[in-house]
């Protein structure tokens, strides 16, 4: 219980960890994105704040007789110079915004926007030893940036976090903000920006994990038509190459040996075996691989797999070594999607190299780890490293294939099924030198 528990526990974080590998890529350009809007949001908002302050608020402040409200002239060139700088430093920002940095670090681009924005009065009022609280702006801005960019909660708390507590500093040494008139202001304006800062942040964090599970779903479904098109068409293409041979219109009947027929029929079998595992795998509560697992001899698995696969490595004019020893010990796994492991290997190498390549099967029994290591090797093409730390992810073709119209998921499949079973499966290749596949097992 506690092996098939594991076993549970690695297969899902492997494929969480794809699914976050796509997902934080759409996140990344939806950042780049909306960053620039933000910065053009912020930019009119400033504008239209100062002109209704000019036109509208500040005179009507002025004509109400109250000292305490009524704009000086000194006061009245404060304003002017946050504002100023406030409107300055996003026009920066969009000027920045064309730069490789910018497309380079989008997080960090989108604190700094804040920091135009929002610090220039803090450093403003620091610099005559006063404190700058301007709560109303603080909620603008939150609540505007919550809504263009709904991804990302620890960036937004952090942008919270910087202009928030740089205030309460200059709070808690002593200094107040000249223009706020009652103490009880202070309390006031904190409680409710932390609250629209709260709201915000979780309603970003619960959207973020919604789209998550958007990714999940879809990448499921791919998963899954993939593996029905992908996995089903490659024997029964095999089959009907094989029969193609025994096709003479000219003639009303064909003479088919009975150890072909026999092989056609399990190929059949084994297919008809195939669709039932995938609508289980697809059906079950945890969208992964379900796995029937029996004692299994290796070298007569593989052995079937070649037969079956013959008709493409006769059209690829390969050559194939069969290395697998007859006394491997028994391996606790399921036949069907182990079958579908070598399939995968063995076709990527047909497909993805020039014809006439030497295809190696070889499985060592590793004592010391209780697991068998095997290996498909071939001496094609190859690959760089880079290439081959991300082969086994989603819609990763072979260097050699990039047109093709295949969703390439036939080696995330294979490590899919690997994971379940308790393994690791990985490739050694460098350019020129061919590649080789390898996956453990557990004895």
């Amino acid at each position: 219980m506690s092996q098939i528990l594991n076993q549970f526990k690695s297969k899902k974080k492997s494929s969480l960890a794809i699914i976050s590998s796509e997902f934080w890529t759409w996140r990344q350009q939806f950042f780049l994105n909306r960053i620039q809007l933000l910065a053009w949001v912020f930019l009119i908002v400033l504008i239209m704040v100062l002109i209704l302050n000019v036109t509208i608020t500040i005179p009507s402040l002025n004509a109400s007789g109250d000292t305490k409200l009524a704009f000086s002239a000194e006061r009245m060139r404060e304003y002017l110079k946050v504002a100023v700088c406030q409107i300055l430093g996003a026009g920066i920002y969009l000027l920045l915004a064309k730069s490789y940095i910018f497309q380079k670090f989008p997080e960090k681009m989108f604190l700094l926007l804040s920091g135009l924005v929002l610090m220039p009065s803090q450093f403003i009022a620091t610099l005559k030893g006063q404190a700058s609280f301007d709560a109303n702006m603080w909620i603008l801005f939150y609540a505007i940036q919550a809504i263009l960019i709904p991804v990302n909660w620890r960036a937004h708390l952090i942008s919270q976090v910087t202009v928030i507590g740089y205030c309460a500093i200059t709070l808690m040494i002593g200094w107040r903000d000249p223009h706020t008139i009652v103490s009880v202001a202070y309390t006031v304006g904190i409680f409710y920006t932390i609250l629209i800062c709260s709201v915000a942040d979780i309603g970003v964090f619960l959207y973020e994990r919604s789209l998550q599970r958007e990714f999940e779903l879809r990448q499921q479904i791919r998963v899954f038509l993939h593996a029905v098109s992908h996995d089903l068409r490659n024997p029964v293409i095999g089959m009907v190459m094989t029969l193609k041979t025994f096709w003479h219109p000219e003639q009303h009947t064909a003479q088919i040996p009975q150890e072909l027929l026999h092989q056609i029929i399990e190929s059949g079998d084994r297919q008809v075996a195939l669709i039932n595992s995938l609508l289980e795998t697809h059906e079950t509560e945890v969208h992964g691989i379900v796995l029937h697992q029996q004692p299994v001899k290796l070298h007569e698995l593989v052995q079937s797999v070649i037969t079956d696969l013959q008709p493409f490595i006769q059209q690829a004019n390969t050559t194939v070594i069969y290395k697998i020893p007859t006394n491997l010990p028994f391996v606790k796994a399921d036949a069907l999607h182990l079958r579908r492991v070598y399939e995968n290997l063995i076709l990527n190498a047909l497909r993805y190299n020039r014809a006439g390549i030497r295809l190696t099967l070889d499985a060592v029994e590793e004592n010391l780890k209780h697991q068998i290591c095997c290996t498909v090797q071939d001496n094609g093409i190859g690959m760089t490293q880079q290439q081959g730390d991300r082969l086994f992810e989603l819609y990763t073709r072979g260097p050699n294939n990039r047109q093709s119209l295949g969703l390439g998921l036939g080696l995330y499949i294979c490590r899919q099924i690997v994971t379940a079973h308790g393994g690791k499966i990985g490739v050694r290749s460098s350019p020129g030198n061919g590649a080789t596949f390898w996956f453990t097992l557990p004895i």
